[in-house]
Order: C-alpha cells, then sequence, then structure tokens
C-alpha cells in the first residue's frame, strides 16, 4: 500500500501527468486511424475475394454484412487496443531514465556503478519478441478451436507486455549485476501479479493507454524496495 499510495502521488504531480498526457494524445490519434483503416481494409478484401464469384449473392444479404461488419469491428478492436498499448509502451520507454531519475533522486539516492548496456536490452528485448512471434503462431494454428485460440492471444500479449514492461524499469532501475542476478531466474510472483493486473487494466480502451507513466512509476517504486530492499528517505 506504501507503494502504490507513493505512486499515485508521483503520477499525479504536475510533471509526471504531463509525461502521461502526450503519449495518451499520440495514442489516442494511432487508435482511430487504425480502427478506420482496419475496417476499410477488411471489407476491401471481402469484396475482391467474393467479387464475381458464386458467394456475392450470399454476401448480399443484409444479415451478411451486418455480421461481417460486427465481426471486422470486433476483430479490429482487439488489434487496435494492443497495437495502441504496445505503442504507448515504445514512447514511454524514452521517457522512463528520467522517470526512474527523479524518483531515485527524490525517495532513494541509490547509485548506480556500471548500468545496463543498451545491446544488451536490445537483444533481450527481440529475444522476448521472437518467441511472442512463435507463440503467436501456435495460437493461429489453436483459431479452429473455439475460445482456446483467444485465451492463447491474450496469454501471448501478456507474456510480451510482462516481458517488455520489466526490462525497460528494472534495465534503468537495477545496475549491471543485479540486473543479470535477476534474469537468471523467473520474475517474483508479486511483479507478475503486478504486471497481471496492469495488463487488465490496458484491456480497457484508453485507460491503458493513459497509466503507463504509473505503471513505470509503480514498478520502480516496487524495484527499490522489493528488489533492492531500499527504504524511501522521503516520503513527502
Amino acid at each position: 500500500m506504501s507503494v502504490l499510495y507513493l505512486s499515485l502521488q508521483d503520477f499525479f504531480s504536475k510533471p509526471f501527468l504531463k509525461f502521461s498526457l502526450l503519449p495518451f494524445l499520440i495514442s489516442l490519434f494511432l487508435f482511430a486511424l487504425l480502427v478506420y483503416y482496419s475496417y476499410d481494409i477488411f471489407f476491401s478484401y471481402i469484396e475482391d475475394v467474393v467479387s464475381g464469384s458464386f458467394m456475392a449473392w450470399f454476401f448480399s444479404f443484409s444479415i451478411v454484412q451486418f455480421s461481417l461488419a460486427f465481426l471486422s469491428a470486433i476483430g479490429g478492436f482487439f488489434i487496435v487496443v494492443f497495437v495502441s498499448v504496445f505503442f504507448t509502451m515504445l514512447i514511454i520507454s524514452f521517457l522512463t531514465p528520467y522517470i526512474v531519475k527523479k524518483i531515485n533522486q527524490k525517495y532513494y539516492n541509490y547509485s548506480i556503478q556500471k548500468g545496463v548496456g543498451f545491446l544488451e536490452v536490445l537483444l533481450k528485448t527481440f529475444k522476448s519478441i521472437l518467441i511472442s512471434c512463435i507463440l503467436f503462431i501456435v495460437a493461429t494454428f489453436l483459431l479452429i478451436i473455439p475460445f482456446v485460440s483467444i485465451v492463447v492471444y491474450y496469454g501471448v500479449f501478456y507474456y510480451l507486455f510482462h516481458k517488455l514492461l520489466l526490462l525497460d524499469v528494472l534495465s534503468s532501475v537495477l545496475d549491471k549485476n543485479t540486473f543479470d542476478d535477476f534474469y537468471k531466474n523467473s520474475s517474483p510472483l508479486y511483479l507478475k501479479i503486478t504486471t497481471l493486473f496492469f495488463f487488465i487494466l490496458s484491456c480497457i480502451p484508453l485507460l491503458g493507454l493513459f497509466l503507463q507513466v504509473f505503471y513505470v512509476i509503480f514498478l520502480t517504486h516496487l524495484s527499490y524496495q522489493k528488489i533492492l530492499n531500499i527504504e524511501t528517505k522521503n516520503n513527502g
């Protein structure tokens, strides 16, 4: 609860709130753009496929067109939500070092002797994306099984969300030795529960875009207090 209190206090402060609004507005624009084009591309594809074929009469019925519109809206919504969330994560990743630095100066005064190299972070990022791509392929093959593929897709999105978010924050908070030791083992349960809760919030349209800075702030406090076992020197 102390971590939550500090995180909310920081998040609603003027500097961090500004950081939340900029990615939110950019991602909101992207969100609207992707919804429009995903819907348009889907129907253009359907028209090209059925045009001149014996299926054209079937797709001329209003109920069929309505069903396709509904399914394309659901599919486009599903894709756009997560594309926007990960796009926001990308923007926030450039701000993470500054956010971590401000929190460290205010509360912890932790000195890093040797930071985590950019190449190491990049390689771990590519590894997580590669594993996610493989899991996506597996999930696609499971489309023949009702509901199972949806669960697997959400699981893949959560895996990538969890890995990228932790990698972004921990590479800025921890020194190289602590960072390497942490990644030799699986993530502690409290971090998995935290990122799972954040992932569920991110599934809510727009809310997930606005709260990305809060995720970084919360995980920063959690990392200092739980991984490095440092107490706050200033609660104000």
